[in-house]
């Protein structure tokens, strides 16, 4: 009998595991649809609002939603929804669809049912965004969502800020606008905005992890704005999250959210600071090939391209596990992070794509560039194999490289920033180093095609 009771208490702890274990965890959202504004009525956000909810509330979502809220609806709404993050946990989802305005580099989401004669009552008569995700990071949780598609003109300050203010984002915090900060956006001439539309549909469509749904979300603003609106999007969240994992993927979803907590920081071994060979198909299909210094400070990264006789330059953040680049064409480039420490990238419109090969790593410290002898093993363009060495001297800021090689001698001035070496040496491109733990120099010339490393003798 004692056996029997025994078999009954494990089976029923058995079972009571597995249904703990079947829970997913909690998902809430809050939706703000606002449209009649009567100083500047607008006309989707509350449609915007009902596209998202029933998206989200397939995705299995608890949403909260209101439309055409005043300021007391609202805030109201908000203590709602951060009492139900702190109580539940998971993964929380805030978006807004209406006006919105930075002042003093604060973005205030507005309410109906208010007139606003200067800034002052703006900031008195709205909620602030800062308000929101401060309630979302109260609640602790593994992973917070905030959108806003309110970056319109300014009908208060025509010619006041446009657009929203950047908010930083973390580990725990996914950030999406409409369109990149300091810019406007669009109300969109059919039953919802441009960039509503893509998002909804993107989170409609089953097993899309949150960086491939904001992906095709910017993808598709895109290009049915031709180029007019770029969605933004930052985070450093490396957990894993699918907004509608069906079948086999709905398990692993529930066992990869329960980790993220564990996984919610960048990996300690991403740091992409380095020199890379890129290769890559232009809008006209013809293929190139080129050369890349990549600078890291921190989330923070610097592209400097080299391909034939051009150079671009542009900054780079993460959104989630990808990096977004803005190049100076109105369309950035979306890298993946590949396993093997490439690369993989499509331009923003779909109509090009590069992959960034990694030749070498910076070192992640800074490191002293030694002056002296350095032996030289490098290749060409043609393959062909070569050595030599090469003298290293500081004069000022730069340095100074004297190579001989074979009965060949030449001569260049280098500058050192944040453990890459770029030295002019009298052709069409540079030759970029990266500056290793040990002392050592890796790197490509001939605009990528040829290859060296450089080594301290002692």
């Amino acid at each position: 009998m004692r056996q029997i009771k025994l078999l009954i208490c494990l089976t029923l702890l058995l079972a009571t595991g597995l249904i703990a274990r079947a829970e997913a965890p909690a998902r809430t959202a809050l939706v703000i649809g606002n449209v009649d504004y009567s100083w500047a009525p607008l006309r989707n956000p509350v449609n915007d609002a009902g596209a998202m909810a029933e998206a989200l509330k397939n995705a299995g979502f608890n949403v909260i939603i209101e439309t055409n809220a005043n300021q007391a609806k609202m805030v109201a709404a908000v203590r709602a929804f951060g009492k139900a993050l702190k109580q539940q946990g998971g993964v929380g989802l805030f978006y807004f669809s209406g006006h919105g305005m930075q002042i003093d580099g604060e973005n205030y989401l507005i309410p109906v049912g208010g007139e606003y004669a200067n800034f002052d009552e703006v900031k008195d008569g709205s909620v602030t965004a800062l308000a929101i995700v401060d309630a979302m990071a109260q609640s602790h949780g593994d992973l917070n969502i905030f959108i806003l598609d309110a970056c319109r003109n300014n009908p208060i300050d025509p010619k006041g800020a446009k657009g929203l203010s950047r908010i930083d984002s973390s580990a725990r915090l996914f950030v999406s606008y409409a369109t990149s900060p300091g810019l406007t956006a669009l109300d969109g001439t059919g039953n919802n905005s441009p960039y509503a539309k893509y998002l909804y549909q993107s989170i409609d469509e089953p097993n899309l992890d949150i960086e491939d749904t904001f992906k095709r979300t910017l993808k598709g603003v895109y290009v049915e704005t031709e180029g007019k609106q770029t969605p933004w999007i930052s985070s450093t969240f490396f957990g894993n999250f699918v907004f509608r994992p069906t079948g086999g993927a709905a398990a692993e979803q529930e066992e990869e959210e329960e980790d993220t907590a564990q996984s919610e920081d960048a990996p300690e071994s991403l740091d992409l600071a380095g020199v890379y060979r890129v290769e890559g198909t232009n809008p006209s299909g013809n293929k190139y090939r080129g050369m890349v210094a990549l600078a890291q400070n921190d989330d923070e990264f610097e592209f400097t391209w080299w391909i034939g006789k051009d150079t671009f330059t542009g900054p780079g953040h993460f959104a989630g596990k990808m990096l977004v680049v803005d190049w100076g064409d109105k369309t950035p480039v979306i890298y993946s992070l590949g396993e093997d420490g490439e690369l993989d990238g499509e331009w923003a419109d779909g109509s090009a794509t590069e992959t960034l090969t990694l030749i070498a790593n910076a070192a992640a410290d800074e490191v002293e560039l030694a002056e002296g002898t350095y032996s030289v093993e490098g290749k060409n363009a043609d393959g062909k194999a070569y050595e030599g060495t090469v003298e290293i001297a500081k004069k000022g800021k730069r340095y100074r490289l004297s190579w001989e090689v074979g009965d060949q001698a030449y001569e260049g001035t280098g500058t050192l920033a944040g453990n890459l070496l770029t030295v002019d040496w009298g052709a069409a491109t540079p030759v970029v180093y990266a500056l290793a733990d040990d002392g050592s120099l890796t790197g490509l010339w001939d605009g990528g095609y040829g290859e060296e490393t450089l080594t301290p003798e002692e």
